[in-house]
């Protein structure tokens, strides 16, 4: 017995083995599994089932996915990152007040240009991507309120109804491109409707077309119109 088999037996007691068969001419094989008892012997022989031969597939196929690589340098606004099973994660990171371009759907009557957005906590995993608002520039803490992000397009949970960008997947995964592709998934879509209630105290689009009026002079801070969720950043964290 080498050292590395003694290894494997010390950690892993061996279940079952499968053994391939092969015809003569070389265009069939049969697969046959063998139990193994306590004491390390074959049992009797049977046909593979389909049923083990997936669970073994479905086995690699979920190591290999969580072999996804993210690297580069830590982002100082990154609040959380968790890699998941079978190669899911969730990223959690907030920015602080900017000037962004907002595109706007024609039906909406306004018009696409730059304007000040408040602070925002950005969450994004396999699945999608929800964003709040915040009111202060600096990191969050876990204390820190979340307000309803004052966008079209997203619903009275935070989650995004991602629209038409077209945004490519990043070449080199790292948590900076993570957090570019998501964000331009966002910001680079056309706003379109009111995904259910109004996310702001007043009706959002008057609140756009006063900060569209201002030309990047009126700031959220300015305003007094986010709308506090339950939720603490805790409590998504």
């Amino acid at each position: 017995m080498n050292t590395r088999t003694e290894i494997l037996l010390g950690k892993y007691s061996p279940q079952l083995a499968m053994i391939v068969y092969k015809n003569n001419d070389k265009s069939e094989y049969y697969l046959e599994s063998h139990k193994i008892n306590d004491k390390g012997q074959l049992l009797e022989g049977k046909p593979l089932l389909q049923d083990t031969v997936q669970g073994m597939i479905d086995i690699f196929f979920d190591e290999r996915q969580n072999q996804v690589q993210i690297n580069g340098v830590i982002p100082e606004n990154l609040l959380s990152f968790e890699l998941k099973h079978s190669g899911n994660y969730t990223m959690i990171w907030y920015q602080p007040a900017e000037v962004r371009v907002l595109h706007f759907a024609p039906e909406l009557k306004l018009k696409t240009g730059e304007m000040w957005v408040p602070a925002m906590v950005y969450v994004a995993n396999k699945n999608g991507l929800d964003v709040y608002a915040i009111k202060s520039n600096s990191r969050p803490s876990e204390k820190t309120i979340l307000f309803r992000a004052p966008y079209f397009n997203v619903s009275d949970s935070g989650s995004v109804c991602l629209g038409n960008a077209n945004v490519k997947k990043p070449a080199k995964t790292t948590y900076a491109a993570l957090q570019k592709y998501w964000e331009d998934l966002f910001w680079l879509s056309e706003f379109t409707h009111v995904n259910g209630n109004n996310p702001t105290k007043s009706k959002i689009a008057e609140v756009y077309k006063k900060l569209l009026a201002s030309k990047k002079q009126l700031k959220w801070s300015d305003l007094n119109e986010l709308v506090p969720t339950k939720q603490t950043l805790k409590s998504i964290l």
